[in-house]
């Protein structure tokens, strides 16, 4: 599954930078049902809600405040990008998400379009949504 999203946001970059620079923060952002595990090497388990498998993410391209790379390994398999730019007062974040489950083989372009799809795009948009909330830090 392939999502591409572009967004802007009225907040500093500095602080739209900090929710993606580890997958440890990325539950402050999206929100999360349990604490997220460290793993070896730089690698995290980040529990999402009505997800039953977490997403095992690392970091892999840190340009400080211009972008931001990582893989997903275990059950999510994939890769993701954002890239972060100012114009005006608005910090835009642009980039995507690739990621398909292990394992399912004959069962993924159903799983992806009954379950997946959804299930990333929600998580996506309450990110986007916390985001512009002028209240939310």
């Amino acid at each position: 599954m392939y999502l591409q999203f572009k967004e802007e946001f009225e907040r500093p970059l500095n602080e739209v930078y900090s929710y993606f620079k580890t997958p440890a923060e990325w539950t402050r952002l999206y929100g999360s049902g349990e604490p997220v595990k460290t793993l070896k090497n730089g690698w995290y388990a980040v529990y999402l809600t009505k997800f039953p498998f977490p997403l095992v993410a690392k970091i892999v391209e840190d340009s400080f405040e211009k972008k931001v790379r990582w893989i997903f390994s275990r059950f999510w398999r994939g890769v993701g990008e954002i890239r972060f730019s100012r114009v005006g007062d608005k910090t835009i974040v642009e980039g995507y998400e690739y990621i398909i489950p292990h394992g399912l083989w004959l069962f993924a372009p159903l799983f992806e379009k009954l379950v997946l799809r959804k299930g990333f795009v929600a998580i996506w948009e309450r990110g986007w949504r916390r985001l512009r909330q002028k209240s939310f830090t």
